[in-house]
């Protein structure tokens, strides 16, 4: 029961931050802000958090570890195309969040997860440097799409995402 307690307690500080931060300045959000629209007290937030930052930190791996989850089963008979395609259109789902994450000067935080994540998933396969050139380069494009909008589809950006990688 504490455990529940615990995870909603950590669902609800997440959507407090996000909601304040479509209304205010990231800067202007206190935690104790953000404990009074998610209803709980801040030592539940110091339980699981020490700062404003660690809540979207954790919110971005929640929803990168979403996309692993769906992914892990078709990842490997897919093309690199098809998957990036899965990867976008599994961030465009939060692409007013993404923005609101940029606009609040911590896109970085979204840069640190694709590091991670390229590093764990393509371990074996390739070697560091490649793994941190690809993340790089998923990043800056999907940083780009943010930046105008998100206008193009996945699909689009797949497309463009696997023919810079081939030439």
């Amino acid at each position: 029961m504490k455990i529940a307690r615990e995870k909603l307690a950590v669902e609800y500080l997440s959507d407090a931050l996000i909601i304040l931060m479509k209304k205010m300045d990231y800067k202007d959000i206190s935690i104790t802000k953000i404990c009074e629209k998610a209803g709980v007290t801040r030592m539940s937030f110091y339980r699981n958090y020490s700062s404003k930052e660690d809540v979207l930190k954790s919110w971005i791996k929640a929803i990168t570890n979403s996309f692993l989850e769906e992914t892990k089963i078709s990842y490997k008979g897919d093309s690199s195309e098809e998957y990036f395609q899965k990867l976008f259109s599994h961030f465009k789902k939060y692409a007013n969040i993404c923005q609101l994450i940029y606009k609040a000067g911590l896109i970085y935080l979204i840069k640190d997860e694709f590091d991670r994540v390229f590093l764990e998933l393509h371990k074996e396969e390739y070697d560091e440097y490649k793994s941190y050139f690809l993340a790089g380069g998923v990043y800056n494009i999907f940083l780009l799409w943010l930046i105008h909008g998100c206008k193009e589809s996945p699909e689009e950006l797949s497309s463009r995402l696997e023919n810079l990688l081939v030439t």
